[in-house]
């Protein structure tokens, strides 16, 4: 018998010893923008907010031997008022320039493995999404989802 009360004793001391661990990360969040250079690449226009930008070369032959695709993940939220299905060409990377760069998720080997669900989101309700963008090297821009395309 009093082997077992030293082994209870033991079992609450190392549940509090692991909550004392375990403290100190509750207090931790995911970054709300990427940092180092993906982050002066793509800054999140209204409605978007961006979890990570990889660029990849285009992997193939067309245009402008340059360009390279920017893949960012992101979390759009419908802020617009109303219910909607979000068109992946209708996401946006737009430049200092106001040259406009239309969202894809496929097309060209640098989106291979790329899916995002077509679903509706009604007001207020939030999605992630990975699109690519291709750009010309270097680009900087901002990312929006423009309805009216």
């Amino acid at each position: 018998m009093p082997a077992r009360a030293a082994e209870a004793r033991r079992v609450p001391r190392s549940l509090a010893l692991l909550v004392l661990l375990a403290l100190p990360l509750a207090g931790c969040k995911e970054p709300q923008e990427p940092s180092g250079a993906s982050a002066a690449l793509v800054r999140s226009g209204t409605d978007i907010t961006i979890k990570a930008v990889r660029t990849s070369a285009t992997g193939d032959n067309v245009g402008s031997g340059s360009d390279e695709f920017y893949l960012v993940t992101f979390t759009f939220k419908n802020d617009l008022g109303y219910a909607l299905t979000p068109r992946i060409d209708h996401f946006v990377l737009e430049d200092a320039e106001r040259r406009r760069f239309l969202g894809a998720d496929s097309g060209s080997p640098a989106l291979v493995g790329i899916s995002n669900a077509v679903a509706q989101l009604q007001p207020g309700d939030a999605h992630d999404y990975t699109v690519g963008f291709r750009v010309p090297q270097n680009t900087t821009g901002t990312l929006y989802y423009d309805a009216t395309l």
